[in-house]
């Protein structure tokens, strides 16, 4: 999968005020889904609102590991990440913020090219499009504590695609923690910096089946792992002046969950699970956990896949030729020693868990775009139909294992969701 087409010791800590103001915001649950014509005649897009009972909360940190080294750049000993949490808040007025992130803000037309082409850029609104998540805004009270879930992202990804997905957990009572992975996807610092991809984030070469492509891939697998652990370590240290108020008193790193998307997002939350005891449920959205040989076999893409893990586990893949099991995972699912269910999105594509499962019909309708012109990407599954069943099984899945709250969703087939079929 093309890059393009990805759409994922001591620290000092700031609060970056780094989103502006957007200019008009959707009600929480107001969002048609439907594509307008903004300012220019640009496309200009809608998301759908969360849909739980809270508002919702989300503020930046720029986060500095210095116990360890830049995993891409030699000579920086340091790692610094954008850190977003998004959480329940209190009933307030303020800036609702983009959609996409300022470093996705500033280079949305080469990212989204693929979306548009062969259309000319600066025909969509993407910097424009809000989320419906309120700047800065206190969190909201709670006696018990708000579980924390971490966001693991894909390959060269960013947090921009899941908004909704990661608002619509905050809205049923989670804090969703999500970084930027620095030198793999542009990312904007408090000032203004500009840290853009770099080379060195890139694979070595276009060969996936070399030593060198896993040796590539194992390095990112680790590295990912070390920031979201530095990531919970610096959440647990963290005053409560460094965050909106009420929310260092709200979270619960006591009841810890992750969960991810596409392109390799999976295998990533698997190896934080079994790498960190705090995480107890994992979550994810495509089961490529091995890759092919030019012997015709297959290898792990980490060692979780033939070391096995204790956690909760929840894979739902998309049942399209993209979303086919691999042929590594039946491996992966015989060393999974906890509470594991598999779910199939029928109909589902390549981008069915993200925004693009939204975003892109809009695209096609607004462009005039051939009806199949995102196929792979969003498949023949409804976008609503999509929608409601990533919401329904994720906040079912970690009611389930970080608050007690039962549910028959993983034991028979849903009237509601007739697209998800029960695997296993």
């Amino acid at each position: 999968m093309s890059r393009r087409l990805v759409l994922a010791g001591g620290a000092g800590v700031t609060a970056a005020a780094l989103l502006p103001t957007a200019a008009t915001g959707a009600s929480r649950n107001g969002a048609s889904g439907r594509a307008t014509a903004a300012a220019g005649g640009k496309v200009r897009l809608r998301l759908p609102g969360p849909g739980g009972p809270y508002p919702v909360g989300t503020v930046d940190l720029h986060l500095v590991d210095r116990s360890r080294p830049d995993p891409y750049v030699t000579g920086q000993p340091y790692r610094e990440l954008m850190v977003n949490l998004t959480y329940p808040a209190r009933p307030a007025a303020g800036p609702v913020v983009p959609w996409l992130t300022p470093g996705w803000a500033g280079a949305a037309d080469e990212i989204f090219a693929f979306a548009t082409a062969p259309e000319p850029a600066g025909q969509v609104d993407w910097a424009g499009t809000c989320s419906h998540a309120l700047a800065g805004v206190a969190a909201r009270d709670t006696d018990d504590g708000w579980p924390v879930l971490v966001h693991q992202l894909g390959h060269w990804g960013s947090h921009s695609t899941n908004r909704c997905e990661i608002e619509d957990l905050a809205s049923r009572g989670y804090v969703v923690v999500t970084f930027e992975p620095t030198h793999e996807t542009p990312v904007v610092f408090p000032g203004g910096r500009l840290v853009p991809q770099h080379p060195a984030a890139n694979p070595p070469n276009d060969d996936r089946y070399s030593p060198e492509f896993l040796a590539y891939v194992r390095h990112i697998y680790a590295s990912r792992t070390a920031d979201a652990r530095f990531v919970l370590d610096r959440l647990t240290a963290l005053g409560a002046r460094a965050l909106p108020a009420g929310l260092r008193a709200g979270l619960d790193l006591g009841r810890i969950g992750a969960f991810s998307g596409i392109t390799g997002a999976g295998l990533m939350t698997l190896t934080l699970l079994a790498a960190d005891e705090r995480v107890r449920a994992g979550a994810i959205g495509d089961t490529d956990v091995g890759f092919p040989t030019a012997d015709g076999g297959w290898l792990p893409l980490a060692p979780v896949v033939e070391q096995g893990l204790t956690g909760a586990v929840l894979a739902i893949r998309p049942g399209s030729a993209y979303g086919a099991a691999n042929p590594m995972w039946d491996r992966q699912w015989s060393v999974l020693r906890g509470w594991r269910r598999e779910l199939e999105l029928v109909g589902g594509g390549m981008g069915w868990c993200s925004d693009l499962q939204t975003v892109l019909p809009q695209v096609r309708h607004g462009l005039g775009l051939p009806a199949d012109a995102h196929a792979a990407m969003i498949g023949t599954v409804s976008p609503a139909a999509a929608v409601a069943a990533t919401r329904a099984y994720q906040a079912a899945f970690f009611d389930l294992h970080l608050k007690g709250r039962q549910t028959r969703l993983f034991s028979r087939p849903s009237a509601a969701h007739p697209a998800v079929r029960l695997v296993r």
